[in-house]
């Protein structure tokens, strides 16, 4: 009897072993990035970045409708870095519809500056009308953050700006952890 049942607890014993080892396999194979749905927190959880957090304070969604001249959006984000190798990141703009561009006086007075706590910065460039890059490879070493401060601005250069009361600009600036 005794033998019966240590023959039986070996065998339950590997079956268990091997489902641990199929079911961590399958995990760690599956594992992809994803965002929380109630908040802004987006974790790149891929092999070798599960310690990476994107965190946008505010909705990295844009729709601005109808602005005035002297209009200002300030809005921060933060990439940070907790693995054990360095990362590289592109910033860009995504999903753009904007007819801010039917005027040649337009794409001047619309614009964004983009400063990082890296040293980085990009300013007073023309807000985008299709998709594009804003910084390219950006290396993020390990245990590290790099905050972002992004403004949009529509200038108010003192002289008619009304030459389209319904211009309209829907866009969204990520970022996209590359290696």
């Amino acid at each position: 009897m005794d033998k019966k049942w240590m023959i039986l607890t070996c065998f339950f014993s590997i079956l268990t072993l091997i489902s641990s080892i199929i079911c961590s396999c399958l995990v760690f194979y599956n594992e992809k990035a994803r965002t929380d749905t109630n908040s802004n927190k987006v974790l790149a959880n891929n092999y070798i970045y599960k310690s990476t957090s994107i965190t946008y304070n505010q909705n990295n969604k844009l729709n601005l409708l109808n602005l005035n001249p002297g209009y200002n959006l300030e809005q921060t984000f933060s990439i940070t870095n907790n693995n054990s190798n360095s990362l590289k990141y592109n910033i860009v703009w995504e999903n753009i519809t904007s007819n801010w561009n039917q005027s040649p006086n337009n794409n001047e007075d619309f614009i964004y500056t983009l400063s990082c706590s890296n040293g980085e910065k990009i300013e007073n460039q023309p807000m985008p009308t299709k998709e594009t890059t804003i910084l390219e490879n950006i290396e993020l070493k390990t245990n590290k953050t790099n905050d972002c401060t992004i403004t949009i601005s529509f200038l108010n250069k003192g002289a008619n700006q009304y030459y389209s009361p319904n211009n309209s600009f829907n866009g969204v600036y990520k970022v996209i952890i590359i290696e």
